[in-house]
């Protein structure tokens, strides 16, 4: 076929080249247009996933904003739920736990956080702040008390002031000395909430005297006219050989008298501060030249806590006065009597007050083993045995016949017995300043799984001294059967608790920072006695008042005083060594007068009112020994009774104390005894003890003692009687001590 030629065909082929460029140029433009819609797309989907928060960050929502419900308890948002709802938007999250009148585990707010600001998931940690509960914020002591009751205001508990006695002139007045809970602790009793104590400078024993060198506190406070005893006590490495504490308590107004000065020892001091000359050499207690090792443990008084916050107190019982006993808070409460069986024990002393010879059985408790170290547990733990569900205390000698025990004695029943069992009672390990902790670890006490996990973690602080609480749940077992206590080794107790060569289970878990009770040394003040800090000026104080409003609970109740007090609510008082609500002056219509204080020092006493001392700390008669009918003992009793201290006993040949006491082989030896004080509550019906042919329910009078013509005491007021060791007559209105407020 022949091409064209000519202007036709070069007309042909311009026009397909014009439309040839036409069509490549739409094309062009259809693919611009592509181009921009799927940009334009994109940047719209990029900016709803940005804007949905798909990338570049996310903001951190109000608890109200992340769909979660409030407690149905405490109308609050908790934190746990706060933080479980962040982790699942990607989040990392810190909690930090602070004081606060929410209720603990509540959500308070976020740290530092913007709400318009976006996070990032990976890299950015959220802190958020949670209620701990109420308690004492870390930096309170030292503090001006016009920022700490901003600080407080909130707590949602009671809060109290109280003036604290000190004598130093560093301490600016109104500054925060002491407080319970102490720096950094939880409140533990809502109801009695928060108690500050606050300087003043008086007279007294100075809150001030803590830390300073024991012999030259002593002869600081003799100097000013105190009657000193220094006793040991465990303490941190830096207060040793320095005061730890008082009696009567730091901070205390005084004027004389007697005054016990605690002071720190080390694991050196052990043996000493438990040692006594030997009472019988013929005996065989643990000897160290000359003297016997008596199984009290009173060195390790205080108040011990973890560093999460679970505290356990080691408490004398103050209604035992000078007499040894010791005993755990979460084994006996101090509402309750103590008895010996609750007596905390580090060796065998059973059947007696000293430590038996570990030649006896060819075993040695912990502290023989020269670590330092030593073990404590109940006098009962090391005795007792479970009966079905009955624990029997002291081996008793009725046994069990089938998780019974049976109403009359068996001879030889504790070595046949049936339905009996031990189960794994309390026990504590501890460890003074000086102690070797690794030779005790290293030596296989402590269970090996256990210590593996303890290295792994912070290592124990051994600055102070602590100890190791033996955790139940941590054991397979914790209950074995017995068929005889004679023959029935106790794997449960430290050897000082059997008769054989048994060896105790490996204890769990193993010391480490995280399992450590440390001693928390701050000496607590008898807050019951402390007068009242006055805000705004009346002690000397600059400081406004609180706002009432700050405190709901403060006067939420009645205060209870001497002079509204039901007789039901002075002996629980009383009970728990507080002597607040019969404290005052008591005088006769004769005008000889008595001073009791609130800690229970009793003076002006005289030969004539049969104390014959000056001053005695009285404390209350427990034992059925002592008394029969006393409140404490028969509720609803007219009275209570109390005693003064061993160390008034005076012997003919001289002697005094306890050497008098049990030294006397007749009661003419003994010259003077310590006083024996009864109380008679306002309105307490004492009829009968002025019945023909009766006489009072106390030890000490006499049958049938009522005179003809005298007016029996009163009870319109409360008044206290003092009674003699034999022969005394029932009391008359000429011859008590009438309460003068």
């Amino acid at each position: 076929m022949d091409t064209p030629t000519g202007p036709k065909a070069t007309a042909a082929v311009a026009t397909v080249t014009t439309a040839a460029k036409a069509n490549s140029k739409k094309r062009l433009i259809i693919i611009i247009a592509t181009i921009v819609v799927v940009a334009l797309v994109a940047a719209g989907a990029g900016f709803g996933t940005y804007k949905a928060q798909l990338w570049g960050g996310k903001t951190v929502p109000s608890p109200a904003n992340l769909g979660i419900a409030k407690s149905s308890k405490t109308h609050e948002f908790t934190a746990a739920d706060v933080e479980a709802s962040l982790h699942k938007r990607g989040f990392k999250t810190v909690n930090t736990p602070t004081f606060s009148g929410k209720p603990k585990g509540t959500f308070l707010k976020y740290r530092s956080i913007d709400p318009n600001k976006r996070y990032s998931t990976g890299k950015d940690r959220i802190t958020i702040i949670s209620s701990n509960g109420p308690g004492v914020p870390k930096g309170t002591k030292g503090q001006s008390v016009k920022k700490v009751v901003k600080t407080l205001a909130d707590m949602n508990v009671p809060v109290h002031y109280h003036e604290v006695v000190v004598t130093d002139q560093k301490t600016p007045a109104d500054t925060v000395v002491a407080s319970y809970p102490t720096d950094g602790q939880a409140v533990s009793d809502t109801k009695t909430g928060i108690n500050i104590g606050v300087a003043k400078q008086a007279k007294g024993v100075g809150y001030d005297i803590v830390g300073q060198d024991k012999d030259q506190a002593k002869q600081q406070y003799a100097s000013a006219g105190f009657k000193v005893t220094l006793k040991p006590r465990f303490s941190s490495k830096a207060r040793v050989g320095k005061i730890v504490d008082s009696n009567p308590k730091p901070g205390t107004e005084a004027d004389g008298g007697d005054l016990t000065l605690y002071y720190g020892i080390d694991a050196s001091g052990f043996k000493d501060a438990v040692s006594q000359e030997n009472v019988n050499p013929e005996d065989n207690g643990i000897d160290f030249d000359g003297t016997t090792v008596v199984g009290d443990a009173a060195p390790v008084d205080g108040h011990y806590c973890t560093n999460s916050g679970k505290c356990i107190d080691f408490i004398h019982d103050p209604k035992m006065g000078d007499k040894p006993s010791v005993y755990s808070s979460e084994d006996v409460s101090t509402s309750k009597t103590n008895t010996f069986e609750k007596n905390l024990l580090f060796c065998g002393a059973i059947q007696q007050a000293y430590c038996s010879s570990s030649m006896e059985t060819g075993t040695k408790p912990l502290y023989e083993k020269g670590s330092g170290a030593f073990e404590l547990a109940p006098y009962d733990a090391s005795t007792g045995f479970t009966c079905g569900n009955t624990f029997i205390e002291g081996d008793a000698g009725s046994g069990c016949v089938n998780g019974k025990q049976p109403s009359e004695f068996i001879p030889y029943a504790t070595e046949h017995m049936s339905g009996a069992h031990y189960d794994m009672g309390p026990l504590y390990v501890y460890f003074p300043v000086g102690s070797d902790v690794s030779k005790v670890v290293n030596s296989n006490y402590f269970d090996k799984d256990a210590v593996t996990k303890a290295e792994k973690q912070k290592k124990i602080d051994t600055s102070r001294p602590f100890f190791i609480r033996r955790d139940k749940s941590l054991y397979d077992k914790t209950s074995l059967d017995v068929t005889s206590t004679m023959t029935t080794p106790n794997p449960f107790l430290p050897t000082f608790g059997t008769m054989d060569d048994t060896k105790l289970l490996p204890v769990k878990p193993a010391p480490s920072d995280e399992t450590a009770y440390y001693l928390v040394e701050d000496p607590q003040l008898d807050w019951g006695s402390l007068p009242e800090y006055v805000f705004g000026g009346g002690n000397g104080s600059k400081i406004d008042k609180p706002d009432a409003g700050n405190s709901p609970k403060a006067n939420a109740q009645p205060q209870v005083t001497a002079q509204n007090a039901t007789p039901d609510q002075i002996t629980a008082a009383v009970q728990k060594g507080d002597d607040s609500l019969i404290a005052g002056k008591y005088c006769t219509n004769g005008g000889h007068c008595l001073q009791l204080s609130k800690t229970g020092q009793l003076t002006g006493g005289s030969r004539e009112d049969m104390l014959g001392i000056d001053s005695t700390q009285l404390t209350l008669s427990t034992t059925s020994q002592e008394t029969t009918d006393a409140r404490n003992v028969k509720p609803g009793s007219p009275f209570l009774e109390f005693r003064g201290s061993d160390n008034d006993y005076l012997c003919k040949n001289g002697t005094t104390g306890l050497a008098c006491k049990n030294g006397a082989e007749t009661t003419p030896e003994i010259d003077r005894w310590p006083a024996h004080i009864v109380y008679v509550f306002k309105g307490g019906d004492t009829s009968s003890w002025y019945a023909p042919g009766t006489t009072p329910p106390i030890q000490g009078f006499m049958y049938d003692s009522v005179e003809s013509g005298r007016k029996p005491a009163p009870t319109d007021r409360a008044y206290i009687y003092p009674v003699g060791w034999h022969m005394t007559v029932v009391p008359y209105e000429d011859t008590v001590y009438y309460f003068q407020g």
